[in-house]
């Protein structure tokens, strides 16, 4: 894990951005802490870690597992922690390869290179399905707009209902 040493040392430069003096808020709500910004939101990750622990123990979501509220901060604090780190080698990832946008490729390459191995393609698996769930809502909507824009085109422009031509020849005779 050659990276591991690397990204301990990584967050010195977020030490040295905290002492230079902060901007004043410009609102209450930025106010809140840097460390409450940058929470998981709690009820999330306690839906997760109950889940996940109520199907490993009872084989579903019938099984209550009782979580305290200290093992749930825990919990927080280490999602939060694996996916700065995560981010940090996509980070790297990308830059080795002379972008500044992050994909999907550069994450799963991330995992690799934390030797988080056994997610790749369970997450390449879901990301694909994923993908095609998107197709599929992008093609439906697609189709919805286009039959929308037609029946307005058709409202708009009414085919020989009340011409004023038609009219005209009918006063004529």
């Amino acid at each position: 894990m050659p990276r591991k040493a690397a990204k301990e040392a990584a967050p010195q430069p977020a030490a040295a951005a905290q002492e230079e003096p902060a901007p004043a808020p410009a609102a209450p709500a930025a106010a809140m802490s840097e460390a409450e910004v940058e929470e998981l939101p709690k009820a999330i990750v306690r839906r997760l870690v109950k889940d996940k622990l109520a199907h490993i123990a009872g084989g579903g979501e019938g099984g209550e597992v009782i979580v305290n509220k200290d093992a749930m901060a825990a919990f927080a604090e280490s999602a939060r922690i694996f996916i700065h780190y995560l981010s940090a080698t996509a980070n790297d990832m990308c830059k080795e390869s002379k972008r500044q946008t992050i994909n999907a490729d550069d994450v799963l390459k991330a995992l690799d290179e934390m030797e988080f191995s056994e997610f790749v393609e369970p997450l390449r698996t879901s990301l694909e399905e994923f993908r095609s769930k998107n197709a599929d809502r992008r093609s439906e909507a697609s189709k919805k707009q286009k039959e929308k824009r037609r029946k307005l085109n058709e409202e708009s422009h009414p085919q020989n209902e009340n011409d004023p031509a038609d009219d005209a020849e009918e006063n004529d005779d």
